[in-house]
């Protein structure tokens, strides 16, 4: 089984390294001959007997095909399209020793015609033969060196045959003769990467990125790799190199902010990220999703949490109101305890989208630190209950302000339904105990 999963990654790069390429010779014919002064006239029989023969292929009629190229042979032993077609009509038919035989016999007689030892590596192929069918790519490669595709069609015999490294030294040729190539680099990155060789494979990307050094999503991957390594200063190289060909893209910012960040260089960190979410090119909502993010750190909150929120106070001065901005801003409003303009800010994303339970439930939160905002607070709650009836906290939050509010009754009754949703919680029980004190004593 195991070989099988290789084998089959194999066969699945061989086909990208196959795909989108046509034959460099595809407009040639099989049967060009050498210049000469005249034809004979056994030669125009010969010619006309095979063109009969091949019709009779193209009609299907098989077995008067080759019944016709042996006739044929036998008049014209050493006509080498005979044996060629009569090999291919053979190979069609299954008949491998049969189609090996009549192509060697085309290759031998007529040694400078690609077409025929390109038909003995499929023979080799139906026979399995990984030792001849190498050769005889080999060969077409030697006598053909300025064909790329042969070497692609080498390439991929030594992937058929399992020979991995084998299929990357044929494109290492190529890379020698032609330079660097997109196609190439990132067909041994795959090779690499199915032997377990990630170095390696990483080297392949780091040529291309030389070789490319506008093209920025090489860097990027090579970045993004080092920085999963802790690599920071290797990352750092290549996301300047970004830098260097976008710098105005929002992206490359953040990216760098994140590797200063993790250097500890945090004003570098900052900086970029001051560049990055300040870019009106991007909507309010993800740039306030990035200062968020970076917030999280500790280190970085301790040091620039003060100017992040004022950053945060400006992206959504320039949001409008499609921008999606709302919930992001109002978790960064409730983090500075400012729970009005928090909730405010919450209220107005529910205008548009009531299907997040997590945003009602943040602004039930930010409600409950305002005294001011009972009514509001109960409104939300009963909705919250109402399109989230199986999530405890709006009835807890209902229950403790019916209980503030000295009405017993009302208390029970959401606490009931939170003990349903809840029945062990300790909150739950808690508020339960205090509310019956409560109705007791009155």
């Amino acid at each position: 089984m195991k070989q099988y999963f290789y084998i089959a990654t194999l066969l699945l790069l061989l086909a990208s390294c196959a795909g989108g390429r046509q034959a460099a010779t595809e407009t040639e014919s099989p049967y060009r001959r050498k210049p000469i002064v005249e034809v004979t006239a056994s030669e125009l029989k010969a010619d006309s007997a095979l063109i009969e023969a091949t019709t009779q292929m193209l009609l299907g009629h098989r077995e008067e095909a080759i019944e016709r190229y042996r006739r044929l042979l036998k008049d014209s032993a050493t006509y080498s399209p005979a044996h060629y077609e009569l090999g291919r009509a053979y190979l069609s038919m299954g008949w491998v020793d049969s189609a090996l035989v009549h192509t060697r016999q085309a290759c031998h007689l007529d040694e400078d015609n690609v077409w025929y030892r390109i038909l003995l590596t499929r023979v080799y192929e139906m026979k399995q033969d990984p030792k001849n069918l190498l050769a005889t790519w080999e060969d077409i490669v030697k006598r053909n060196p300025d064909v790329l595709n042969y070497y692609y069609d080498l390439s991929n015999a030594y992937l058929t045959t399992g020979n991995v490294p084998g299929s990357i030294e044929v494109l290492d040729r190529v890379e020698r003769r032609y330079g660097v190539t997109e196609e190439v680099s990132l067909q041994k990155h795959k090779l690499w990467m199915a032997i377990n060789k990630p170095e390696k494979a990483r080297r392949e990307l780091e040529r291309l990125a030389e070789a490319m050094p506008n093209e920025v999503r090489y860097n990027a991957i090579l970045a993004e790799s080092y920085m999963s390594e802790k690599n920071y200063a290797k990352a750092l190289t290549y996301y300047q190199r970004i830098l260097a060909a976008q710098p105005n893209d929002e992206n490359i910012h953040i990216a760098l902010a994140s590797c200063y960040n993790a250097m500890g260089n945090l004003q570098a960190a900052y900086n970029h990220l001051r560049l990055g979410v300040l870019n009106r090119s991007v909507d309010g909502k993800h740039r306030l999703q990035y200062l968020t993010e970076f917030m999280k750190d500790q280190k970085f909150f301790a040091a620039y949490n003060r100017e992040c929120y004022l950053l945060a106070d400006t992206v959504a001065a320039q949001c409008t109101e499609d921008d999606g901005h709302h919930f992001p801003y109002g978790l960064l409003l409730a983090a500075q305890e400012r729970y009005a303009e928090a909730a405010k800010q919450f209220t107005l994303h529910l205008e548009h989208d009531k299907s997040q339970y997590a945003i009602w439930e943040a602004l039930l939160m930010c409600e409950s630190q305002l005294p001011d905002h009972r009514d509001q607070l109960l409104e939300h709650a009963l909705a919250a209950t109402e399109l989230f009836p199986l999530h405890l906290r709006p009835y807890l939050i209902l229950a403790a302000t019916y209980l503030e509010l000295g009405d017993c009754k009302q208390a029970l009754l959401y606490i009931n339904r939170g003990l349903m949703v809840a029945p062990s919680d300790a909150t739950v029980n808690e508020i339960n105990h205090k509310i019956k004190e409560t109705c007791h004593e009155d």
